[in-house]
């Protein structure tokens, strides 16, 4: 008997095993297939000259095992840290009742609150069956960084913004790839994506605390938080990224009420404003309406770091922004070409290309007088090859690069929104610096340094 009960111990222990050995090679085969790996950790560590040096759209990016790889290491954080955001929330829609016959927003709202360190609420608040926003964190600076902020007292603006760079491309991961150094606004929104259920998707990547102390909007001092959304001053405002900015708009100016909501100067970012202004009007005309608590899916930290997903059971490719050719992007003037070839174009009356603003004018003629000088040489990176205006904002200079790519930019700056003869502030990696530039006469040279009293300004470390 007791030889019956080993015989059969030892043949449950051999099962055993072949299971576990069937298990072990599973496993295995999970861990070795690209689906396998951690949603975070995608692209990262890998060489960045196999990834799409500049990229059009959204569409335009290398694909490494079927996972977008971006030019740099934080635009690739950021994605993951939104397709990780994505999985976690995934849940069936609403029904319809969940909204109470509330359309477009046109309501009362009670929506999920800023914490106490500054961050949005990370998940999928729905603003339609069928439509949602997803708010997800990607950090500018680790843990072991901290971030400046602004007192409450401080803050008096959160203002709307719109992309602006020489390829068009709308792509936000690429956006805050490009601002570097400081942070320049704590929030960028997408463009409307589709995912892999067949839902609409706006993403809006929060990447410090509302409150930190950025460096955009210099026509409001910077004195409060900012929303990149993903919009060129030619494209219309999607109707869910209106939405999802109305959405934005209210959680912050309920975590700061006296904060006044703007758009930036001139025509960038007012289409934004226009919908947040329309809905808080139709709001005011109906004030005993019982608000409506939208439905709010928040997203769960551990099924975030443990999502190991393909692309294809998250969203819907590819991106929404046209490829636009080098030739037809709208930075003035052109790259200068060599032996161009006689075409029948050659003898047609050409379009006349948006004259250049006298500031454009000035920068284009002494570039490399003034970043000779001390005073400049700072504010004007080494990088700069050249000067580009945007056709839809002719008041703003853009530095660019050997590649046309944006490192820095100069625009007119005001005070109590009226513009300011002869001053100019230039944003760079740093904080915004005001200067001024006589546009009359050539700047000084090196050799006649420093220049005269009466073009020094009172502030120390600033030229006035």
């Amino acid at each position: 008997m007791q030889t019956d009960m080993a015989r059969r111990l030892r043949k449950i222990a051999v099962t055993f095993i072949a299971i576990s050995g069937v298990l072990g090679l599973i496993t295995a085969a999970e861990a070795a297939s690209p689906s396998a790996e951690l949603i975070k950790d995608r692209n990262l560590g890998n060489a960045r000259p196999g990834a799409t040096a500049y990229p059009r759209s959204e569409g335009d990016q290398a694909l490494v095992n079927g996972w977008p790889m971006y030019r740099t290491e934080r635009a690739q954080l950021a994605f993951n840290d939104v397709m990780a955001t994505l999985h976690a929330t995934d849940v069936q829609a609403p029904a319809p009742q969940a909204f109470k016959g509330c359309a477009n927003l046109e309501c009362g709202l009670n929506l999920p609150a800023i914490g106490p360190d500054g961050w949005l609420p990370a998940g999928r608040i729905w603003v339609s069956p069928s439509e949602y926003v997803l708010i997800a964190h990607s950090p500018r600076f680790g843990t072991a960084r901290g971030y400046r902020l602004r007192m409450r007292t401080d803050m008096r603006y959160f203002v709307y913004h719109e992309f602006q760079n020489s390829s068009r491309n709308t792509d936000v991961f690429d956006t805050i790839s490009a601002h570097k150094g400081s942070v320049f606004v704590p929030l960028y929104m997408s463009k409307e994506g589709t995912d892999a259920r067949g839902k609409r998707f706006v993403v809006v990547v929060q990447v410090a605390p509302y409150n930190v102390q950025s460096i955009h909007a210099s026509n409001y001092g910077s004195a409060g938080p900012g929303m990149e959304v993903a919009k060129n001053s030619a494209d219309e405002l999607q109707p869910l990224q209106a939405l999802a900015g109305i959405v934005v708009g209210t959680i912050v100016k309920a975590a700061a009420p006296q904060l006044r909501v703007v758009s930036h100067h001139g025509s960038e970012g007012r289409p934004m404003l226009e919908a947040y202004e329309r809905r808080l009007a139709y709001v005011q005309l109906h004030p005993n309406a019982a608000p409506v608590t939208l439905p709010f899916v928040s997203a769960n930290a551990q099924r975030m770091a443990s999502a190991a997903v393909d692309l294809a059971s998250l969203i819907q490719r590819p991106g929404l922004s046209p490829r636009i050719p080098v030739a037809q992007r709208g930075f003035f003037p052109p790259k200068r070409q060599t032996a161009p070839a006689v075409t029948m174009a050659a003898f047609q009356v050409p379009t006349p290309s948006p004259a250049l603003s006298p500031l454009a004018v000035y920068l284009r003629s002494y570039l490399n007088t003034l970043r000779q000088l001390p005073a400049f040489a700072k504010m004007i990176p080494p990088t700069v090859a050249s000067i580009g205006v945007n056709s839809g904002a002719s008041s703003v200079v853009f530095l660019l690069d050997g590649q046309d790519q944006i490192v820095g930019r100069i625009e007119p700056y005001r005070e109590n929104g009226r513009e300011v003869a002869g001053m100019y502030v230039a944003n760079t990696a740093g904080s915004a610096t005001p200067f001024q530039l006589d546009l009359a006469r050539p700047p000084l040279q090196p050799a006649s340094w420093p220049p005269p009293a009466a073009f020094v300004g009172t502030k120390q470390g600033s030229l006035r």
